[in-house]
């Protein structure tokens, strides 16, 4: 009977230390000030072409619920959002002439966030799909995005942010 109530026990804690575990890589922190990494990141996101642009500098607020995102890069106007972790379609405030729409889920330890971007250019109406996923580990962020515009084939590509 002694044995039965040890082993219970240590199941019981080994248990109670995964559920611990588990919901604490559920729920990551990504809130800080996060500054691109030249070295660390794709060759194709930088210079005046890059496959996919990423922002320079990401400033960002978590809460149980939300997560707030502004963006911003050199001679760029700012892009922010807050987001509902929910899933639920937010605006996202983005410079003159386009309209973002965008929504964010944590999977596990990974923020997923989806975006739909539309305007117009001298070839007609454009509108372009993101998907980013969003990795902690310490001080670094890590961010693969990929981008899916009607006639092209989708391009991926990672920045990783330092903490500042």
């Amino acid at each position: 009977m002694r044995r039965w109530a040890i082993a219970a026990g240590i199941a019981f804690a080994l248990t109670l230390a995964a559920q611990t575990e588990a919901f604490a890589q559920a729920r990551p922190d990504f809130s800080g000030t996060w500054r691109i990494s030249q070295s660390k990141s794709s060759r194709n996101v930088f210079g005046n072409t890059p496959d996919i642009q990423f922002p320079s500098q990401l400033d960002v607020k978590q809460t149980g619920t939300d997560i707030e995102v502004t963006a911003t890069s050199v001679r760029q106007q700012p892009v922010s959002a807050t987001y509902k972790l929910d899933g639920s379609k937010v605006n996202v405030q983005a410079p003159q002439g386009i309209t973002e729409t965008g929504q964010a889920t944590l999977n596990g330890s990974t923020l997923v966030i989806t975006s739909r971007r539309s305007f117009s250019s001298p070839a007609g109406d454009v509108v372009v799909d993101f998907k980013e996923a969003w990795t902690v580990n310490g001080n670094e962020l890590t961010i693969e995005k990929t981008r899916t515009q009607v006639g092209d084939t989708p391009s991926t590509q990672k920045a990783v942010y330092d903490k500042m």
